[in-house]
Order: structure tokens, then C-alpha cells, then sequence
């Protein structure tokens, strides 16, 4: 063989095992884990994140699976509810990978777990749907059915499956649209502006029966309070009559004479006045203090 001839021979050679040496090495990123298999077959453990190496292909290969949360969308759907109504209805998945070796078994890829993942999900979301009224979601009056409770019951049936299927932990489920065909909307929307047109009245004639009820209470409580008022007004004016009466009663036993006077001028204030004139017999008892000089004497202790 010629000089020629060894130096491409020996630079095939150091090709070939550049290319072997390549191949026989591989990184996991920190986003990531790492299923390695021999001739087809699963090698535990999970490589983990830094620099491995592996028999060159084609004995051995390396699935790189990606440890982030995915987000699948675009799941439209329509189907028919309990009550024979067509509907409309967009969900989401919120899923990452929790059992690699187990998920590289299923279904190697992410495609492939997207894919079975949103199958998983229609099927599920037909049967919690499909199960209930449309009117359940789509209310007519103020009571329907939480959105979120359905979502957590497409949860409760795709997660223990994508789990013990595919290795796939689903974190959350969901329903972001639920509406009508666009042929049913008008006579829907019609329906739902006349239904709440008769709850408004219904509450409107609710508050007007409480506004009355408040008002009777108000004017019953006022007419109470009017008529304690009233009877303790009463009893502290007898008292002090009493007592006057008392007072009065006891200046009279003092000074009998003293009393008549004071009543007898008492009697003049309130009868007579500048523009009074008065016709009485002369013996009446009003002129006993007025044609006399005899006035009696104060009890001891009255004002001169």
C-alpha cells in the first residue's frame, strides 16, 4: 500500500472513531432528564442533569425529556348535553413529566404525550359535560353550575390515567369557553334577557315588601316611644302636683290666715286688671283685703 493510500486509511479511521467518540457522549440539561437505552431496552436509573456517556449508537440512545410544566391548548369541542342541546366547549392541560422511564416506555415524545394527552382529555370533558344540562352552565336565571367544579372533575379522571398510563403528572384541568352553536344564540340570549327581566321584578318586589315592613316597625317604634314619653311626662307632672299640693297643704296648717291672703291676692291677679271693672255686692268675699287695713301677718321666715 503507498504513503498515499495508509494516510487516507489512517484519517477514515480517525474519522470513524471521532465520530464514535462523539457519539458516545451526551449532555443532560438542567431542564431535562435523561432515559438511556440498549438495543431498544431501558437502562435505569434517570441520568440527570451534567456530562454522560453511552455505547455509540446504534447500541445505545439517549431520550432527553423535558421536566417543565407543558401547557396544551386548542381543544375545541362540540357535543351533545344531557338535555339534547348542542354546545361548544375549549379546555386546557397543565402537565409535566413525573415518571421519565415510564413516559419514554408510553410514549417517547412530547408530540406523541400531547396527542394522547388531548384525547384524554375530550373523552373525559365529553362525559362531565355531556352529563349535565346546558342550562347547568349556561344559567337562565341566577343558579347554575360552577365552571370550576366541572374542571375538577375532568381532573379527577385524566389525571390517574396520563399518571399510571404515561408517567404524566396533570396539575390542572380546565374549561375556558362554554358556548352555543352560532344557529341557538338569539333564542338563548333572548330566553336569558327574560328570565332576568322576572328575577329583577322579583327582587324589586321583594325589597319593596321589606321597605314596608321597616316602615311599620319604624312607626311602631316611634308611637312607643311617643307614649313612654307621654306616661313619664304624666307621672312626673302628678308628682310635682303632689308635692305642690303637699307644700301648699302644709303652709295652710302653719298659718291659715296668711294662706287665705296670699290666695285672695292670687284670685285679684288672675281677674283683674287695668281695663276691670267689677260689680259685687259689698260683703263679698273679694273685698274683705281691699276696703280693709287688716292684712295678716307673715309666718315667720317669709320674704317682707
Amino acid at each position: 500500500m503507498t504513503s498515499n493510500g495508509k494516510r487516507i486509511v489512517a484519517a477514515i479511521a480517525a474519522t470513524a472513531l471521532g465520530l464514535i467518540a462523539w457519539d458516545s457522549v451526551y449532555v443532560i440539561q438542567e431542564t431535562e432528564q435523561g432515559v438511556l437505552t440498549h438495543f431498544g431496552k431501558i437502562a435505569p436509573p434517570v441520568r440527570q442533569p451534567g456530562l454522560h456517556l453511552k455505547w455509540p449508537r446504534p447500541i445505545s440512545k439517549v431520550y432527553k425529556v423535558d421536566r417543565r410544566i407543558h401547557t396544551l391548548t386548542g381543544l375545541p369541542h362540540e357535543l351533545i348535553t344531557e338535555d339534547q342541546k348542542s354546545v361548544l366547549y375549549d379546555g386546557y392541560l397543565l402537565w409535566r413529566v413525573e415518571d421519565p422511564i415510564l413516559f419514554v416506555e408510553a410514549v417517547r415524545t412530547g408530540g406523541n404525550a400531547a396527542a394522547r394527552l388531548q384525547d384524554l382529555y375530550l373523552s373525559s370533558s365529553g362525559v362531565v359535560i355531556s352529563n349535565k344540562a346546558r342550562d347547568a352552565f349556561i344559567g337562565l336565571g341566577l343558579e347554575h353550575e360552577d365552571l370550576g367544579e366541572a374542571s375538577r372533575e375532568i381532573l379527577a379522571r385524566v389525571a390517574p390515567i396520563a399518571k399510571d398510563n404515561y408517567g404524566i403528572e396533570v396539575l390542572k384541568a380546565g374549561i375556558v369557553e362554554y358556548t352555543l352553536p352560532p344557529e341557538n344564540r338569539p333564542s338563548v340570549i333572548q330566553r336569558m334577557i327574560s328570565e332576568r327581566a322576572r328575577i329583577a321584578t322579583r327582587y324589586r318586589s321583594e325589597g319593596e315588601e321589606m321597605a314596608i315592613r321597616i316602615e311599620a316597625l319604624a312607626i311602631n317604634e316611634h308611637e312607643k316611644l311617643v307614649a313612654d314619653a307621654h306616661a313619664e311626662a304624666t307621672t312626673i307632672l302628678g308628682e310635682a302636683e303632689a308635692e305642690a299640693a303637699a307644700l301648699l297643704g302644709k303652709a295652710y296648717r302653719e298659718d291659715p290666715e296668711f294662706y287665705k291672703f296670699i290666695r285672695a291676692l292670687d284670685s285679684y291677679d288672675l281677674i283683674i286688671d287695668r281695663n276691670t271693672t267689677l260689680m259685687l255686692p259689698a260683703d263679698n268675699e273679694l273685698f274683705k283685703y281691699l276696703d280693709s287695713g287688716e292684712i295678716p301677718d307673715q309666718p315667720p321666715g317669709a320674704e317682707q
